[in-house]
């Protein structure tokens, strides 16, 4: 992972953050505009540095399978514990609770530690969990969102 890169991204990403946090949690933004910040912010996760380091270790039975009995034709694809868009609002979360004192360095830790971590699948079963990994389709309890992502998107 290019480190020098990453560490450049992420205070770019920590300054949208930095700048938008108050209007997203504004009372006059709705549901769809805090959809857009978040799918914003997840976006740009996507384009930090990855590497072999974020890689949890973790491949699906069925990638495995297809690995041993036709390894030419096997497509695996990064599949990640947080959601793009998740992640988004998760970051959000995080600047909240810190009071705005969220810094770099910690961003960075959290995309390293956790948002930036992967599993391999088979291009086939990601396609299959898309409808998963959307918040309304989680069961959060009583938790709340921060809680729920602490507790149950596993970082490996």
């Amino acid at each position: 992972m290019n480190n020098k890169l990453l560490a450049e991204r992420v205070m770019v990403l920590h300054n949208i953050l930095s700048k938008t946090v108050d209007h997203y949690f504004s009372p006059t933004v709705n549901d769809g505009q805090k959809g857009l910040y978040e799918t914003i912010v997840g976006a740009a996760l996507w384009y930090l540095p990855g590497g072999d380091e974020l890689y949890s270790g973790k491949i699906s039975v069925a990638a495995m399978d297809s690995l041993r009995n036709d390894p030419a034709n096997t497509k695996l694809v990064e599949e990640h514990s947080f959601p793009r868009k998740i992640g988004g609002r998760f970051l959000y979360e995080k600047f909240r609770e810190s009071e705005g004192n969220l810094t770099t360095q910690q961003l960075q830790d959290i995309f390293v530690r956790k948002l930036g971590k992967f599993n391999l699948v088979l291009k086939s079963e990601n396609d299959g969990l898309k409808k998963y990994q959307r918040i309304e389709n989680m069961d959060l309890g009583e938790l709340s969102f921060l809680e729920f992502c602490e507790t149950n998107l596993e970082a490996y």
